[in-house]
C-alpha cells in the first residue's frame, strides 16, 4: 500500500469537495457559468497534455488549434444549457462536428508537400487532442441544463470520487492476489474493480438518504446508474493509463504536485460523464 499516494488522493478530495460545493451550490448564476469556465479551462489544459503525450512519441499534432477547439466544446454546451440556442437545435453536437471539420480542413489544406505522408497521423492525433478530454468534459456542462443541476453535478463528481478512492484503497491493500496483469495497468485487480463499484454505490445511497431520494429515479435505478458510472470510471482510468504507457511517461503533466497532470486527476470521470447524462435524460423520474 502506497500510503503517500493515498494521502495525496485524500488531500485532493479534501480540496476538491469544498471547491465543488462553492461552484455548484453558491455560484449557480447563469446556469453555473463559474463552474463551466473551470470546465473549459480544464479542457484546454487537458488537451495540451494530450499534445504533450503525442509529442513524447514525436507524433505530429496541432499544438495550438486543437487545445483551443477543445476549450470551445464546453462553451457550446453551456450556450445550449443556458438557453441561447434555438429550441430543438443541438448546438453542442453541431459545434463538435464543426470542430472536427476545422481540424480535418487544417490537416489537409494547409500541409506542405513534404508533410503529406504524416497527414493521417496529424489528423488523427489532432482529433484526439480536441475530443479527449474536451468532448467528454462538455457533458458535465450539459448536466447544468438538467433539473436540479447543482445536485446532479455534485452527485456525479462525488460518485466518481467514491469510485476512485475505494478502488485504489482496496486494490492496493487487498488486491495483490487478484491482479489482472493488464498491459496498460498491471496493478489493477478484481478487488479494486469491485471496491470502486462499491464506493460508487455507497455514495449513491448516501445521496438517496441525505438528498431526498436524489437522483429520483427510484432506489434500484439510482444504484444501477451509480454502478454503471463506477464501471466506466475505472475504464476511463485504464484508457488514460494506456495513453501514458504508449507515450512512455509516468504522468500526463506536472501541474498538480504529487499527482501529475490534469488528465491524471480527471481520467475517471471522462467516459462516465456522457453515460450519466444520457441515463438521466432517458430514465423517467420516479413518481
Amino acid at each position: 500500500m502506497n500510503w503517500r499516494s493515498f494521502g495525496v488522493r485524500i488531500a485532493m478530495v479534501s480540496v476538491a469537495l469544498p471547491l465543488i460545493g462553492v461552484l455548484v451550490f453558491l455560484l449557480p448564476w447563469q446556469r453555473h457559468l463559474a463552474l463551466n469556465v473551470v470546465v473549459a479551462a480544464v479542457a484546454v489544459v487537458g488537451s495540451l497534455e494530450v499534445v504533450g503525450l503525442l509529442g513524447a512519441r514525436r507524433i505530429p499534432v496541432s499544438r495550438w488549434l486543437a487545445p483551443v477547439l477543445a476549450g470551445t466544446l464546453p462553451v457550446a454546451a453551456w450556450l445550449q444549457a443556458a438557453g441561447f440556442a434555438p429550441p430543438g437545435v443541438e448546438l453542442h453536437l453541431l459545434w463538435t462536428a464543426a470542430a472536427v471539420g476545422v481540424i480535418l480542413v487544417r490537416s489537409i489544406i494547409f500541409q506542405r508537400a513534404a508533410t503529406l505522408r504524416a497527414l493521417l497521423a496529424y489528423a488523427g492525433s489532432s482529433l484526439l487532442a480536441v475530443l479527449y478530454p474536451g468532448f467528454f468534459l462538455s457533458f458535465i456542462t450539459r448536466m447544468t441544463g438538467l433539473p436540479e443541476p447543482a445536485l446532479t453535478v455534485a452527485f456525479f463528481l462525488c460518485v466518481i470520487f467514491g469510485d476512485d478512492m475505494l478502488a485504489y484503497f482496496l486494490g492496493s491493500l487487498l488486491g495483490r492476489s487478484t491482479r489482472l496483469d493488464l498491459p496498460v495497468s498491471p496493478n489493477k485487480s478484481i478487488v479494486g474493480f469491485a471496491g470502486g463499484i462499491a464506493g460508487a454505490v455507497i455514495v449513491a445511497l448516501l445521496f438517496h438518504w441525505l438528498a431526498g431520494g436524489f437522483p429520483r429515479r427510484g432506489l434500484g435505478p439510482d444504484i444501477a446508474v451509480a454502478a454503471a458510472i463506477g464501471i466506466l470510471g475505472i475504464v476511463g482510468d485504464l484508457v488514460e493509463s494506456g495513453l501514458k504507457r504508449s507515450a512512455g511517461v509516468k504522468d500526463s503533466g506536472i501541474i498538480i504536485p504529487g499527482r501529475g497532470g490534469i488528465l491524471d486527476s480527471i481520467d475517471s470521470l471522462l467516459l462516465a460523464a456522457p453515460l450519466f447524462y444520457v441515463l438521466l435524460v432517458l430514465l423517467p423520474a420516479a413518481r
